[in-house]
């Protein structure tokens, strides 16, 4: 009985870090000495996309990424100021590189039975930075980062530009 309690007890310890290294990594950065609750609107920044940049080479996923941060900022309260003076600018960036999953699937101490799965993915970045838009100097910066799954990007996407919204809310109410 002690036995089959340990390998349940092991193998919901298991199932829940494997769900927990698959989700997103979320990361900010502000300046500390910006006053963050003043900004209430916003504007894109025009930016000049270079080739080799991976959304100069998409335009649909740029075309994704600033409608998620536009839906997202609309939905906690901040306005799209095109046509007048915001109060901040932003732009974003994507990066991607190659990776591997690799996954140990044998079991046995002495003799190892079973087999190690090695895929190859997509691990990909998106880096927000708003810019106040007076002194146009960086104020805020969020990362989010992640394996890419081409089947689940929209939702990928908006799930975490969402996640990074929220972060920058409670960055700007100065909780942690």
């Amino acid at each position: 009985m002690k036995t089959l309690r340990v390998l349940f007890c092991s193998g919901l310890l298991l199932m829940v870090s494997s769900i927990a290294a698959m989700a997103q990594s979320i990361q900010t950065d502000y300046d500390h000495s910006f006053n963050l609750a003043r900004l209430k609107t916003y504007d894109f920044h025009q930016q000049t996309r270079k080739p080799g940049d991976p959304l100069a080479a998409s335009p649909m996923n740029d075309r994704r990424i600033h409608n998620a941060l536009d839906s997202q900022l609309r939905t906690n309260g901040f306005a799209n100021s095109a046509s007048g003076q915001p109060d901040f600018l932003i732009a974003y960036f994507v990066t991607t590189r190659k990776g591997l999953d690799i996954r140990d699937n044998r079991f046995g101490l002495l003799q190892r039975m079973g087999s190690i799965d090695v895929n190859q993915v997509t691990e990909g970045s998106i880096v927000v930075v708003f810019t106040d838009s007076t002194t146009k100097q960086e104020v805020w910066r969020g990362f989010v980062s992640g394996t890419i799954d081409p089947k689940d990007l929209d939702k990928d996407v908006n799930k975490g530009i969402a996640k990074l919204v929220q972060k920058f809310v409670k960055d700007q109410a100065g909780k942690k």
